[in-house]
């Protein structure tokens, strides 16, 4: 048992040692709106992709339909 809380322990001190010797992000105010402008872009970039997907779904069903309701115009009559 007190083996497993020396390890438990060491793992422990092993992560605070990593958290204070890693290097840190810059805090300035430019470097900040730039995450934030390139977050904005991605989110931007996103959204319009999955538009365009929707719209040419939207297209190749309808022109499907219409395909279908052509063949099946002459079969009928």
């Amino acid at each position: 048992m007190a083996g497993y809380a020396f390890s438990h322990e060491t793992v422990f001190a092993d992560l605070r040692l990593a958290a204070m010797t890693r290097e840190r992000e810059p805090s300035s105010k430019a470097y900040r709106q730039d995450r934030f402008e390139n977050t904005e872009r991605a989110a931007k970039e996103t959204i319009e992709a999955e538009q365009r997907a929707r719209r040419e779904k939207t297209k190749r069903l309808k022109e499907l339909r219409l395909s279908q309701q052509s063949g099946k115009g002459p079969a009928t009559s």
